[in-house]
């Protein structure tokens, strides 16, 4: 009898360093499941797509990539769509993207079973919070470091209020400690408003 490893996933990510720190939270998560990551989609159990909802560039690369890693899947793979694109436009997509198993926001963890929605809202704290899980370390010798979630400015260019959320800063200490955790040596601080950061 064969025994059967630990489950693999690949995480693709799309948009800004943001969604880059996002990601590694994600992993993070998945590895704290005991999941494996996996370069090639085609070998992983979970596929998560990590999308942007910027600008409508970014939105039909973020679905094309939903698409061409749907096609790349293997069979019994759960597909994943997270990010700005699941957040913003999620039951659209979830109606639209039949090939989906899950679309889901920034409040709930990625490998929830079935397809849905979670809006952000500036309080409480989402227990499942993106913002304040763990990573793992850097490969490289900078890493970014999110300092603060969603906007308050309500620019009419702009829709990522409506998704992010009102401003929500990290403490201080969390930030330190994220710093050190990723044992990199330069670190880049990254919020949607870094400005209003406090």
């Amino acid at each position: 009898m064969s025994s059967v490893g630990p489950q693999r996933f690949h995480v693709e990510t799309l948009g800004c360093p943001k969604n880059d720190v996002d990601s590694d939270k994600i992993i993070g998560q998945l590895l704290a499941d005991g999941m494996e990551p996996t370069a090639d989609p085609s070998d992983a159990d979970l596929i998560v797509v990590n999308t942007c909802a910027f600008i409508e560039p970014a939105r039909r690369e973020s679905i094309d990539t939903v698409l061409a890693l749907g096609d790349r899947r293997r069979d019994g793979a759960r597909l994943v769509v997270t990010g700005c694109m699941a957040e913003r436009y999620g039951d659209e997509l979830a109606a639209a993207l039949p090939e989906v198993d899950a679309v889901i926001g920034f409040s709930e963890p990625v490998a929830a079973p079935s397809r849905r929605t979670i809006p952000v809202s500036a309080a409480p704290v989402p227990a499942f919070d993106l913002l304040n899980l763990p990573r793992p370390r850097s490969s490289r010798p900078w890493a970014y470091v999110k300092i603060a979630e969603g906007c308050d400015r309500s620019c009419g260019f702009c829709a990522i209020p409506s998704f992010r959320g009102p401003q929500r800063s990290r403490d201080i200490a969390s930030i330190v400690d994220e710093a050190r955790a990723t044992g990199a040596r330069e670190i880049v601080l990254v919020a949607q408003d870094l400005a209003a950061y406090g």
